[in-house]
């Protein structure tokens, strides 16, 4: 909470990589997926948004850059945390129903982001919450210990899945600039 209970403007900074990603995806592939997964980037964080407002502990800021957008401050609980990848599976239920492939596409991005958002890895909310719900039941050396071997896991399982993925022609350039980001991101953060 902000000392007193008054809500802080909310700062929203876009920084430069996020422009040069969003324009490189829309010259590499179709317009359409980038908007498509674009907005349910958006509403993901809107999610998290909706819950820390509830909570009545709202983020000091916004920041959009080339790995994603980072929300800073405000509530860090599991529904907060939670929310964002709720708000996707809710959208996947309500345009899975829909008879559009346009609405089906969106459906199944909203249902992939929350899958990946879910995984133990470092930025991502799974590990956020793994990390949350190991140090309630562990003591602290432990609970690193057991969040260590689940990252290791994820990683074991996603490297190898993207790998065969992208050679078999089934996904793009954009899941191998993910897998680095994620790695990158590890490497940073350790």
């Amino acid at each position: 909470m902000h000392g007193d209970n008054k809500y802080v403007p909310l700062k929203i900074k876009a920084e430069f990589s996020f422009f040069a990603v969003t324009a490189f995806l829309l010259c590499t592939g179709e317009a359409r997926y980038a908007f498509l997964c674009l907005a349910a980037c958006m509403l993901h964080e809107l999610g998290h948004l909706i819950v820390m407002y509830a909570e009545r502990r709202p983020p000091e800021s916004i920041t959009l850059y080339g790995g994603g957008i980072k929300i800073s401050g405000g509530s860090h609980s599991v529904f907060s945390l939670a929310g964002g990848c709720l708000m996707n599976i809710l959208l996947f239920a309500v345009f899975f129903f829909i008879n559009s492939d346009t609405a089906k596409i969106f459906a199944v991005i909203n249902l992939l982001l929350a899958a990946v958002n879910m995984l133990p890895l470092p930025e991502l909310d799974g590990k956020l919450m793994l990390d949350k719900a190991l140090i309630k039941a562990f003591p602290a050396e432990k609970a690193v210990r057991c969040s260590a071997v689940c990252e290791a896991a994820a990683a074991l399982i996603t490297v190898p899945a993207v790998t065969a993925l992208v050679f078999s022609g089934r996904i793009n350039l954009t899941s191998v600039v993910f897998t680095v980001y994620l790695f990158a991101a590890e490497k940073l953060l350790n």
